[in-house]
């Protein structure tokens, strides 16, 4: 008999609200144990209802969910198995040949992960198929379908698709289960094959029939309120209605704390709540001293804040005001080195060093980082190099150290020694000692991928002569996104011409082909999605308007960016070039609403825009796309369907839209 302990249950009908899971794991329990007998073969003849009904469903799994019986619960497995009953009233492949099972998993830290699984068939025609597990990598959420691969038929639960509910060893639903389900309505899954429409309603659905103070749901306020703002735009008028909410469930909870810690989530990301709201959720936090070693409650809003605040004048207040108020702990430490990353001025960025190397001397990060300065302005390499040699000798303490006390991992061990190498060569060309820089880098050739070791290398090796070995070096550079790219191109050329290696135009040809290459080698697949674009209107700076229903009928490329945004900026002449290459297309941009005009001309004059449509972003408008960040790319296709969707890119976008199109185009034959 299938064991007692866990058990997951999936029907094409079943609804899994908290109200409904426990009764159906029950259910499922008592029908397999009528259905199955030991050696897995279900009775030949029964007038059993339990049993007819057990065959009106398409699948079921074991073990999972746990449920409430007067037998003891059975060890925890690593294993789930899927059972599909093709004899089945619901069932959508009756007689398969061979069948597949597509599985997405949810876990609790970690982002979804998509399997397939072939199943194999039992003597009884019972279709299994067998999903392994690490422990610590147990799954808390899973939704999937079935497909016979040679007739491509599918079984999507009647595209409800079959879910799983996890319990506990209690029979209770799993907090995690219940977040993880409810993402499952905000688009997430569809890069992995799941075509379930948006719908934050449904979302907020699930978690407001979980959510019951004091008892259960206290982690799901932060998504609760998040999934409305999505509903309903971001607007005034939504601001101000949620606004009325969490000033009410503050109040509510002030005295028991219930979701108090997940509400400090959601206000710390969204400055618009008011100051007395803020002050009473902190004071409440404070008063119930959650249990959480040193937790400071306004340290983590001032966290929370900067981290949501867009690079700028707002976030290097907030930062410095975050070192300020709590100068200890890894949060200030973090705040000093992004300080220390956007500054320009190099006395700043010592005085940040310094700062840093008095609470922790054995972070090899800042030393290596002080150096790397010192590179970039041209300044002081002799104290360059000597940090050089401080930042190997921690590293090198820190391999030798026992594994509870080592910082940095073998992979992290493996990097910075190789970046030290090529910051320590770099530095030698510039103080005209290229064959001691060449000695340095030539053992590490075959790890080199960014475009700043291939410069560095090219540069040594024109030093010491080999200006055929360096025009392939540069090459490499060209083609790889860094600061020197431009220089690498300018010597490039230059060697080209004085080494009589062919014209102008096979130069390019050379580039061209090697740009490809290097793009294929990455890999890029297209995910393909399938969801309706929401509704939006578009106002270009030059007064043009556009919305996605006068559209219809033709592909939109839109993008999302922000004029603080350095990979957004690289983007935007390609688009401009893809879009006069591409007639056929509309690529419209949406810039961030709160960027500085004069920042936004200045940009556009720098870059040479002279066509590209540029407009700002409706209020709302990114939410209800689902975006993100910046830079944020849809592809829709002609049916007003959000086909793609790229999360940052940068320079190079040209070539996954093409890949993009193409896999649009080819599903669509």
């Amino acid at each position: 008999m299938l064991s007692f302990g866990r058990y997951l249950y999936l029907s094409k009908r079943a609804q899994f609200t908290m109200g409904k899971t426990l009764f159906a794991c029950i259910t499922a329990t008592l029908l397999l144990a009528d259905i199955t007998s030991a050696d897995k073969k279900p009775p030949e003849k029964t007038d059993s209802s339990q049993a007819k009904f057990a065959f009106h469903f398409a699948s079921l799994t074991d073990p999972a969910c746990p449920v409430t019986t007067a037998l003891p619960h059975t060890p925890v497995t690593h294993e789930i198995h899927i059972l599909y009953y093709p004899m089945a009233e619901l069932a959508v492949i009756k007689e398969p040949t061979s069948l597949l099972l597509h599985v997405v998993l949810g876990h609790e830290i970690m982002p979804f992960d998509a399997q397939t699984i072939s199943f194999a068939q039992r003597d009884d025609g019972v279709w299994v198929a067998k999903l392994s597990y690490e422990a610590f990598a147990a799954p808390k959420y899973a939704i999937y379908w079935v497909e016979e691969p040679g007739s491509k038929l599918t079984d999507t639960n009647g595209g409800e698709y079959f879910e799983v509910p996890f319990c506990d060893l209690r029979g209770n639903l799993l907090e995690t289960n219940v977040k993880l389900r409810a993402q499952s309505y905000t688009g997430l899954l569809e890069a992995h094959g799941i075509e379930r429409p948006v719908n934050y309603a449904k979302a907020i659905e699930i978690l407001d029939d979980y959510i019951h103070a004091p008892a259960r749901g206290q982690d799901l306020i932060d998504d609760r309120w998040k999934y409305e703002l999505a509903l309903r735009g971001d607007t005034a008028a939504s601001r101000d209605l949620l606004t009325s909410q969490i000033n009410q469930f503050v109040n509510e909870h002030a005295a028991d704390g219930f979701g108090l810690l997940d509400a400090l989530n959601f206000v710390g990301r969204h400055p618009w709540v008011p100051d007395q709201i803020v002050e009473k959720l902190l004071q409440s936090l404070e008063e119930k001293n959650p249990k959480v070693p040193q937790f400071e409650p306004r340290k983590v809003l001032l966290e929370l804040r900067a981290a949501s605040e867009p690079i700028g004048d707002r976030r290097t207040a907030l930062l410095r005001e975050m070192i300020t108020e709590f100068p200890k702990g890894q949060e200030a430490m973090n705040a000093r080195m992004e300080l220390f990353a956007r500054s320009k001025d190099l006395v700043e960025r010592e005085k940040i060093y310094s700062e840093m190397r008095q609470i922790n001397p054995e972070d090899m990060l800042p030393v290596a980082e002080m150096a790397n300065a010192y590179l970039q302005a041209n300044q002081k390499l002799p104290q360059a190099l000597a940090l050089l040699d401080e930042a190997e000798r921690l590293l090198d303490a820190n391999s030798k150290a026992d594994s509870h006390s080592m910082q940095y991992t073998e992979q992290t061990i493996k990097f910075w020694k190789g970046r030290i190498a090529v910051t320590r060569a770099d530095i030698l060309v510039r103080q005209g000692k290229p064959a001691e820089a060449l000695a340095i880098l030539q053992p590490r050739k075959s790890e080199f991928h960014l475009g700043w070791s291939f410069y560095v290398y090219g540069r040594a090796l024109e030093g010491t002569g080999h200006k055929r070995e360096a025009v392939d070096a540069y090459l490499q550079s060209v083609v790889r996104a860094s600061q020197y790219q431009e220089d690498a191109n300018a010597r490039l050329e230059k060697l080209w011409r004085r080494q009589k290696l062919g014209s102008r135009r096979e130069l390019q040809q050379r580039v061209d082909a090697l740009s490809a290459q290097s793009f294929e080698n990455k890999q890029y697949r297209p995910q393909l999605l399938k969801h309706a674009a929401p509704e939006f209107e578009l106002t270009t700076l030059q007064g043009e308007k556009f919305d996605n229903a006068h559209l219809r009928g033709k592909k939109i490329i839109l993008n999302f960016w922000a004029v603080w945004c350095g990979p957004c900026r690289a983007e935007l002449k390609e688009l401009e070039d893809f879009q006069r290459a591409h007639p056929e297309l509309v690529v419209l941009t949406a810039v961030d609403s709160t960027a500085n005009s004069k920042d936004l001309k200045d940009l556009i004059h720098e870059q040479h825009l002279s066509s590209l449509r540029i407009a700002p972003t409706p209020p709302g408008l990114m939410e209800k796309f689902g975006a993100q960040g910046f830079p944020n790319t849809f592809v829709i296709d002609e049916k007003g369907l959000v086909r793609i969707e790229q999360l940052g890119v940068g320079e190079g976008i040209s070539r996954y839209l093409i890949e993009d199109l193409e896999a649009i185009r080819t599903a669509s034959d």
